[in-house]
């Protein structure tokens, strides 16, 4: 009995032991032939979302529960060290914070955004500055990084979790408003330009020439410094230094910048630093997925000229990669599979897609801000002998080149995403729309929908699809700005705009630094060309933010021409003001000293661009020959713009006040000239806030 009694308590031993080696064999089969492939397609598997931290997921499980009171604690924590300005106490809570809370993307947005605005400003210097807001910026992409699986597959284009737009979109926003827009927006620039070089190859102690009689620049190696990167040379000789040694002491006084190089080991022999990893560089680039961007696993960064918003526009274009296809059908309501694509969660879908073509603009506009438009280059003199030196010829430099493809990129965005028709596209649309609209008595702008009875209309369904895209197209195209943006840029990339905008750069150089007579002859040379263009391009002529740009130099223009024409301009004011006065006693008699010294300087300015306006309205083709006639005959001999224009939507010289109608419009918009005018301080007070008579006339300015 007891030996049976023990052997069936054996055979359960074995039963019970088999039973459990069964299912736990059944339980690893199922986990690793369900489980698991399905947490792959439902990406909730930690190596599927992104770079994995052992440190950091060791923590999270050691926590369980209790991780959020932890995450609580430390960003209090954080709050307060701030508060105290312990810098590098706030930069390790706010690491803390972001290995414990690592999928949500908030603490990484947060806080980088705290370190590169809110700290960086407490700094004075700019390069401290610089460096909070690299900080930020690396903080940013270690949580980008950290939320996309692009390296789980071999084939880097083809990420299996689509990536955090917003964290892309925000990389190229931080730089473009902390380096690319900010106060310091010059010496910060230039610290990013040296951040993507060689440390070696700025190296002020290479730069250094020991001679008996001190220290000196060594001319050759500046000068090949100065080949190579001549933009970076240009900006620190126009804004911080115009000698080579204050160049390279600004080199020396920011040497231990962020850079994407670590220091080079060895002596003077070693011609190249060792590149770092491309997630420890600065400045921080995403993978190279498209071979017109970046590389950061190379030395040579890119063949573009490097610029602030050359980064700006890769993380734009990166933060395009999770979005769901265009569509040009603008009324669709998008419903996307979260598992292979992403949305924006603050900005509209068609916003979102703009701004690497709006970064591309930035690109060219900066050119020209620094001095770049063609192959002139710029022209060094006095500093490697006596014949000048040009450096910066090559294609990469011209903005022109860059203008046309910030048109390009304008183009295909509003293609593909239905803000731009041709106009045979926009035609055939409106046809189809017209037996819609006019059963329901509507303009483009309105909106109304097909009653059911009338569903059962073919034509009219088409043409209530037909109205609806149109509509949809024309309220984005006025919410993104879509057709300024881009006729700016297809205007600005003409030969003509180029050559005017250099004329009046270099008009504004000599007018603040060197010759003002000179000056004023550039700007002679300019007006015709730059009238010209707008004529041309009557679209553009229309864009707000331009006309209060030029306005801005025809006042600068005019206010020089009356400082250095003092005399002339005094004579013929008080001509004036004892001609108004004829048949009556002479002015002298009536008008005290005081009143003649108010009668100059002039403080009412009028140029060229108050006198002109053009006719845009829907006779424009068949009235250019009458209006050429009219203009040269009102305008008279003076006329300011380019004889032969049957080409163009013609002028006229008007009087000032004159009421024009709908189809005249200004070279200068009275609002656009109004807020130049205020913003420089040159209109009159309203009598009620005259100011004393022992105020200047003149408001200070700067230059």
């Amino acid at each position: 009995m007891p030996a049976t009694f023990q052997q069936r308590a054996l055979t359960r031993k074995f039963i019970y032991t088999g039973l459990i080696l069964a299912l736990f064999t059944v339980s690893l089969l199922h986990r690793r032939f369900v489980v698991e492939p399905q947490a792959n397609n439902l990406l909730l598997r930690e190596v599927s979302r992104g770079e994995v931290e052992l440190t950091s997921s060791a923590v999270r499980l050691l926590l369980t529960g209790s991780r959020g009171l932890a995450v609580t604690f430390l960003w209090d924590a954080a709050i307060k060290k701030q508060e105290k300005h312990e810098w590098n106490e706030l930069e390790l809570l706010v690491r803390s914070i972001t290995k414990l809370q690592p999928y949500f993307v908030t603490p990484w947005l947060f806080q980088s955004w705290n370190l590169a605005f809110n700290v960086a400003v407490e700094c004075d210097r700019p390069r401290d500055k610089y460096y909070y807001v690299s900080r930020g910026l690396n903080l940013l992409a270690e949580g980008e990084r950290r939320n996309h699986a692009a390296a789980a597959d071999a084939d880097a284009k083809k990420p299996r979790f689509p990536g955090n737009p917003d964290m892309r979109h925000n990389m190229g926003f931080f730089y473009q408003l902390k380096i690319g827009v900010s106060d310091e927006k010059n010496v910060m620039r230039c610290l990013l330009e040296m951040s993507a070089i060689d440390p070696l190859e700025r190296d002020p102690d290479r730069l250094w020439l020991r001679t008996p009689r001190g220290q000196a620049v060594n001319d050759t190696r500046f000068f090949e410094l100065c080949q190579k990167y001549p933009r970076l040379i240009k900006r620190i000789h126009d804004k911080f230094g115009n000698t080579k040694e204050k160049i390279v002491k600004f080199l020396e006084d920011n040497r231990d910048v962020p850079s994407r190089f670590d220091p080079p080991a060895g002596g003077l022999e070693v011609t190249q630093s060792p590149l770092k990893k491309p997630s420890e560089q600065f400045p921080l680039l995403p993978p190279r997925i498209e071979e017109s961007w970046p590389n950061p696993e190379s030395p040579v960064l890119t063949n573009e000229c490097f610029d602030v918003f050359l980064v700006a526009r890769t993380w734009y274009q990166y933060s395009q990669i999770p979005l769901p296809p265009s569509t040009r059908d603008l009324s669709v309501i998008l419903v996307v599979d979260p598992m292979k694509y992403r949305l924006p969660r603050h900005m509209a879908l068609v916003i979102f897609r703009g701004y690497p073509a709006r970064a591309q603009s930035y690109i060219a506009e900066n050119l020209q801000s620094d001095g770049w438009f063609d192959n002139e280059g710029w022209v060094i003199a006095d500093w490697f002998g006596p014949e000048e030196v040009r450096v910066g010829t090559e294609a990469k430099y011209h903005s022109g080149l860059a203008w046309e493809k910030a048109y390009r990129m304008y183009l295909a965005y509003g293609r593909a995403n239905g803000l731009h028709y041709t106009p045979a596209e926009r035609a055939e649309m409106d046809a189809k729309a017209k037996p819609f609209r006019d059963k329901y008595g509507m303009h483009i702008a309105d909106r109304n929908a097909l009653s059911p009875e009338d569903r059962k209309n073919k034509q009219l369904v088409e043409g209530e699809d037909s109205h609806v895209k149109l509509f949809w197209n024309l309220s984005y195209r006025s919410t993104t700005n879509y057709d300024g943006q881009m006729r700016a840029a297809e205007a600005e990339s003409l030969p003509e705009t180029v050559y005017a905008r250099k004329l009046f750069f270099n008009a504004e150089q000599q007018r603040r630094f060197e010759d003002p007579e000179k000056a004023l002859s550039l700007y002679d040379e300019a007006w015709p060309v730059w009238i010209d263009v707008v004529l041309s391009n009557p679209e553009f002529a229309q864009i707000t933010v331009m006309q209060e740009d030029v306005y801005e130099l025809m006042l600068e223009n005019l206010r020089l021409m009356q400082k250095q024409r003092t005399l002339t301009f005094r004579n013929l004011a008080m001509g004036m003001a004892q001609f108004g006065n004829w048949p009556y006693p002479p002015w002298d008699e009536l008008l005290d000293t005081s009143a003649k010294i108010k009668i100059t300087p002039i403080r009412t300015y009028r140029g060229i661009l108050d006198q002109i306006v053009y006719y845009n309205g829907p006779e424009a083709d068949a009235l250019k020959a009458f209006l050429l006639q009219w203009t040269q005959g009102a305008a008279g001999p003076i006329r300011m713009i380019y004889p032969g224009q049957l080409s163009r939507t013609l002028t006229t010289t008007v009087w000032l006040g004159t009421k024009l109608s709908p189809s005249w419009l200004p070279l200068s918009d009275p609002m656009a000239s109004t807020a130049v005018r205020d913003r420089l301080g040159l209109r009159r007070p309203p009598p009620s806030e005259s100011p004393p008579s022992s105020m200047p006339l003149e408001p200070l300015r700067k230059n």
